[in-house]
This record gives structure tokens, sequence and C-alpha cells, in this order.
């Protein structure tokens, strides 16, 4: 089979639906810890850890989509990864701003 060199195969497609893996993993866990939180409160402090909490699916998604060489799917991992990781961060800040400055 001859392929066209004039056609490139796309990363973009995979890139997306790696941005989407992660923002949907990470929807199902803190629709998880809000049932949780009934039974116990500390459940939602999975709300504001969620950017460590991503380690423990990302790294073996990561893993796999390098060994099957998506590359696309892999930096679309990365990127949701760091945009989470990155909110999280910003929410961190402003709710220990929030807390420091009451306590005076």
């Amino acid at each position: 089979m001859h392929r066209n060199p004039i056609v490139k195969n796309s990363q973009v497609g995979d890139a997306i639906a790696g941005i989407v893996t992660v923002f949907g993993i990470d929807i199902l866990i803190i629709f998880i810890a809000l049932l949780f939180n009934t039974l116990s409160p500390m459940f939602m402090s999975v709300v504001f850890s969620i950017g460590a909490i991503q380690l423990i699916y990302v790294l073996p998604l990561l893993r796999w989509s390098i060994k099957r060489r998506v590359k696309g799917f892999s930096k679309g991992l990365l990127l949701g990864t760091l945009a989470i990781a990155a909110v999280n961060v910003a929410c961190f800040l402003v709710t220990y701003k929030f807390f420091s400055s009451g306590a005076r």
C-alpha cells in the first residue's frame, strides 16, 4: 500500500482525547469524593489534592501511551495534567491567603 506523503497524520485529535481523558477522570474523582463526603468530610480533601491524585492514574496512562507510540495522546495527557495541577495550585494559594489573612 502506497502512502500519500502530502497528507500528514495529525496528532491534534489524539491530544484532545488525552486532555478530555484527564478532565473526565478528574471530574469522576471529584464526583466520587462528593458522594463519600456524606460519610465523612475527610473525602472533600480529595478535591483540594486532585493534582497529587492525578499521579495515580496519569503515570500508568502515560506509560501505556508511550509504549503504544501514541504521541498526541501523551501530549494531551501532559497538557491536561499540567492545566489541572495549575488550577489546583492557584486554588490552594487563594485558600491559603484567605485563611492566613483571617487569622490576624
